[in-house]
């Protein structure tokens, strides 16, 4: 390994950051739309008068806790306030 002078710079790759962040957030969309759709799909089932009562009970139960799941994900994923706001102690 040689030194590196004071004038050289690090090159970092920006891109390569950016593209992972943007998959990162993609498949993270395409996980919390699949929980939703789980989760409506069991409240169907739950409505569906070909099962039984225990089945379309438990379907329901286990929809609702997932929509219930969703929802607190996307309350705390949204932000709380959309403009910054910069607050000074005093000294």
């Amino acid at each position: 390994m040689t030194q590196r002078q004071a004038g050289e710079r690090i090159v970092r790759p920006r891109l390569f950051w950016r593209l992972l962040f943007a998959l990162v957030v993609v498949l993270g969309a395409f996980l919390y739309i699949s929980l939703l759709s789980l989760g409506g799909y069991l409240l169907m089932l739950g409505f569906d008068a070909e099962h039984t009562q225990q089945q379309r009970l438990l379907a329901l139960a286990c929809g609702g806790l997932i929509m219930l799941v969703g929802l607190w994900l996307l309350r705390v994923a949204m932000p709380r306030r959309i403009s910054l706001v910069l607050v000074e102690t005093e000294r």
